[in-house]
């Protein structure tokens, strides 16, 4: 944990006496419009099968190979430079938003990565470097013309011509990026925040249904909840959580309180479990813990090859070593109570 992001709301009692839904559970695999098609068949019905509604993607260019798959080589948005739009990508996403929904499975889409300006391969960090993406106007103005084309420039041929913003029984929602200024730490973030307002705007003024969410798109465990983001005049809709640390006790219950307070909402966008003889204990203890304060979790991340044992290992295979395990607690988080109403944004 990098720092305490929300101080000063008052203390929320860990069990909610007022909840408005079901729990649910997702995952992530953020390539996984690349998988090929008996890859993405296998992982869209395993995750049916554990009752997992959400499937979080990333949308940024990706080597082949990704985590040892067999995941082709697709070419970012923007590989040829600002505006010089290859929708290769977008397309494989709407082939991946057909399948997802026939498997009950709605897909939410963080728009751009930190990861790709962190290894410099794109226009915005060979440009502006990372830090002039969130610093730059006219960085700014290319990230807000990226959104709008992604949102309504582009047009799902599968789904009778429309653009992403009007295809609420396919997609959850958006995130403004994936980890914001997580690689500029703490002090950064928390003195930039109103860039993940002004992104989160640019997206709102692109999706009028509100059906579709506008998500922060996470940082650090408690770095990840900002006062900012509780304002009215932050039209962010849902505050997501990334946290490696299983330190949830520590902050949700006063982001609890100030969520419900604001008519905002909460989710555990990222977590997972280290790859060991501690990793089923660890995964039943953080579940536990999100459930009892009916907060919705995203697994980091299900993937559909034997695990290659890269770095920080907390992935898990489909029907692999675990699986049972994980697939069991998504199954009892469906049976859980919630502390905020998804029904319409999880309509399919």
């Amino acid at each position: 944990m990098r720092g305490s992001g929300l101080a000063t709301v008052t203390q929320a009692s860990p069990v909610l006496a007022e909840r408005a839904s079901s729990s649910f559970s997702g995952t992530n695999n953020y390539y996984a419009y690349a998988l090929p098609s008996n890859e993405r068949y296998t992982l869209l019905q395993q995750m049916n099968a554990a009752n997992m509604k959400v499937l979080r993607i990333f949308v940024n260019g990706v080597t082949a190979g990704q985590k040892g798959s067999t995941n082709v080589a697709i070419p970012d948005l923007e590989a040829k430079g600002f505006a010089q739009w290859d929708d290769t990508i977008l397309n494989a996403i709407d082939q991946l938003m057909v399948e997802a929904h026939a498997w009950n499975i709605k897909l939410l889409i963080s728009l751009y990565d930190k990861n790709v300006l962190q290894a410099g391969r794109v226009p915005y960090a060979s440009t502006y470097g990372e830090q002039g993406f969130y610093t730059n106007s006219q960085a700014i103005s290319h990230y807000n013309d990226r959104i709008s084309y992604i949102l309504n420039g582009h047009k799902n041929a599968k789904l009778g011509n429309k653009p992403w913003s009007q295809l609420s029984q396919y997609i959850i929602g958006y995130d403004v990026l994936n980890e914001p200024m997580i690689n500029q730490g703490a002090s950064f973030y928390t003195s930039h925040l109103d860039w993940v307002c002004n992104t989160a705007q640019q997206i709102r003024n692109n999706v009028g249904d509100k059906n579709q969410l506008v998500f922060t798109g996470g940082h650090s465990a408690a770095v990840s909840v900002q006062s900012r983001f509780f304002q009215a005049n932050c039209p962010v809709d849902v505050v997501a959580i990334h946290d490696y640390t299983d330190a949830y006790d520590s902050y949700l219950p006063n982001a609890l309180t100030a969520a419900r307070n604001a008519g905002k909402r909460l989710i555990v966008e990222e977590w997972g479990s280290l790859y060991g003889s501690g990793q089923v204990a660890n995964m039943q203890d953080n579940v536990k813990k999100m459930n009892k304060y009916g907060v919705p979790w995203l697994y980091w991340e299900l993937i559909t090859n034997p695990d290659p044992h890269e770095g920080e290992d907390y992935e898990i295979q489909v029907g692999g070593e675990n699986w049972d395990t994980l697939k069991g607690l998504s199954q009892q988080t469906s049976g859980v109570a919630g502390a905020f109403d998804w029904s319409g944004p999880l309509a399919l």
